[in-house]
């Protein structure tokens, strides 16, 4: 059976204020950790990009997507990338392999993407960390964090795993779960991008990518 939170003061030198919620009757520390689009995650700003789906291509390496950035005093955590195939209009498709990799230059070309802000009165993201959508230049591939395989064609039976429930998540839950909430670091000009590199028209993918900025 447990209370309501309550606070404590502490008196480290000029004193402190910590929370607490009473347990079989004592009290134990409470520690926040925020939901996965919630507007702080610890003290960090929340962002988030969803790209729309987009048509596979019958093209030599395609990069899907890239993002970047390019500021000294910013540190963005990237806490989700998730990858979400079409399933809704009909193809006959192919095991389509991806790669998961590091950038080590901006993307350019492509679409620029806007993110959007689960609370609207938290600061606007920086114009330093970029998005873009099937960039055609930039983008430069540094170390491959995984390769993998997701079938293209809308009745696969693993394809339509992964998009009932809501896309194949690319980083570990290591790094976003029992406390570490470390994320992807990227520092200034570094990032992220997830490559195509099967050769191939059939299919469409859509992506939802959750960062925080410090």
């Amino acid at each position: 059976m447990s209370q309501a939170n309550d606070s404590v003061l502490v008196t480290p030198g000029s004193g402190a204020t910590i929370a607490t919620q009473l347990a079989n009757s004592k009290e134990y520390q409470v520690i926040c950790k925020a939901d996965y689009l919630g507007h702080i995650y610890g003290s960090r700003p929340v962002y988030v990009y969803n790209i729309a789906e987009q048509v596979h291509v019958a093209a030599a390496s395609t990069v899907h997507w890239d993002l970047f950035n390019a500021d000294a005093s910013l540190i963005v955590r990237v806490l989700s990338v998730r990858q979400k195939p079409g399933i809704v209009t009909a193809v006959t498709g192919v095991a389509t392999n991806w790669t998961f990799a590091r950038t080590t230059a901006v993307g350019t070309g492509g679409s620029a993407q806007t993110s959007w802000l689960p609370d609207t009165t938290q600061t606007a993201l920086d114009a330093d960390v970029t998005c873009r959508s099937k960039p055609t230049g930039g983008a430069t591939a540094g170390t491959t964090l995984e390769t993998y395989t997701v079938h293209s064609e809308e009745t696969n039976a693993g394809t339509i795993i992964i998009t009932s429930m809501g896309g194949r998540q690319l980083v570990p839950q290591e790094l976003f779960n029992a406390g570490t909430e470390q994320g992807i670091r990227l520092g200034q000009n570094q990032g992220l991008s997830v490559t195509q590199t099967t050769n191939s028209s059939a299919g469409n993918t859509g992506w939802t990518i959750v960062f925080t900025v410090e």
